[in-house]
């Protein structure tokens, strides 16, 4: 069956997402930086990716724990706005492009259910320019469903909410380790490399007209 709807990975496929921008002026040495997000980031995002309380409530036991990383984890818990770079440009036209040509649009994020969407936190406003969400049919949220990429069941459940069969779906995500699982799924996989490579590929797909 050929495909005929294309789901979306969000963080660095659609919304440019940054985790090293809010900790620059915490950890101006490059290598500390890097072993503060390779080593302790995930534990804060696991911390609060399956419990439905708010980040702060969340972190408390971090902060406990680890009370010469409070500031640190403060930064997660308070300035998630500074993570995100806002919509990109070139991906958004490819959303566009599709929707104009009644392609089926989802999306399938790992992303903490506090803050999805991007909204306003702590009085700070999100970047503008995410009405292109408005376009998705659905989008299904790590965060909200307990299990992440790339779990084969959080695969198999955006399928069957979203109503397709593995083979009409094609999947773009960033990670090449979830692309590797919606293929396993069944699902025509595209690892997003960026905005032209993405749209040569649907081209190739025919869900976009082919240019000369």
């Amino acid at each position: 069956m050929p495909a005929r709807a294309v789901i979306f990975d969000m963080g660095n496929v659609l919304i440019d997402w940054d985790p090293h921008k809010p900790y620059r002026q915490h950890l101006p040495d490059v290598g500390d930086r890097l072993a503060f997000l390779n080593q302790f980031f995930r534990v804060m995002y696991d911390a609060v990716h399956d419990d439905p309380r708010s980040m702060g409530d969340c972190l408390i036991p971090l902060k406990e724990a680890h009370p010469d990383k409070r500031h640190l984890i403060e930064v997660y818990e308070k300035e998630w706005h500074l993570f995100l770079g806002g919509p990109m440009p070139e991906s958004i036209a490819i959303v566009d492009a599709l929707h104009a040509r009644n392609v089926p649009l989802y999306g399938l994020t790992n992303w903490p259910h506090q803050v999805w969407p991007p909204h306003e936190v702590d009085g700070v406003e999100a970047p503008e320019g995410y009405a292109f969400l408005e376009k998705f049919r659905d989008v299904l949220v790590s965060g909200r469903e307990r299990m992440r990429k790339p779990e084969a069941r959080i695969y198999e459940l955006a399928l069957s909410r979203f109503g397709l069969q593995a083979d009409e779906a094609v999947f773009v995500d960033d990670l090449v380790e979830n692309v590797e699982a919606a293929r396993a799924c069944g699902m025509y996989g595209v690892h997003f490399t960026g905005a032209l490579a993405l749209e040569r590929e649907l081209m190739e797909l025919g869900l976009l007209p082919a240019t000369d």
